[in-house]
């Protein structure tokens, strides 16, 4: 049973078991691509840390600079 016009859109509405496969894949697709691209946050924990230590040092070093050049 085709319950699909000759442009693919459904004409049964929700029922649609064609429709219903659709979003069936679409929703394990989605999953699937949501999963795969899950990394473990504690193996980005070091480079995170190194990145703020970096970021501290700079701005420290700013703010020396700029109290050196215009403090009193």
């Amino acid at each position: 049973m085709n319950c699909c016009n000759a442009n693919g859109n459904c004409t049964q509405g929700r029922d649609c078991p064609i429709r219903k496969q659709r979003a069936q894949e679409a929703n394990e697709a989605y999953v699937k691509g949501f999963l795969m691209g899950q990394e473990d946050p504690l193996d980005d924990l070091a480079d995170t840390l190194k990145g703020l230590i970096a970021v501290i040092v700079v701005v420290t070093g700013i703010t020396l600079i700029a109290f050196a050049i215009w403090g009193k």
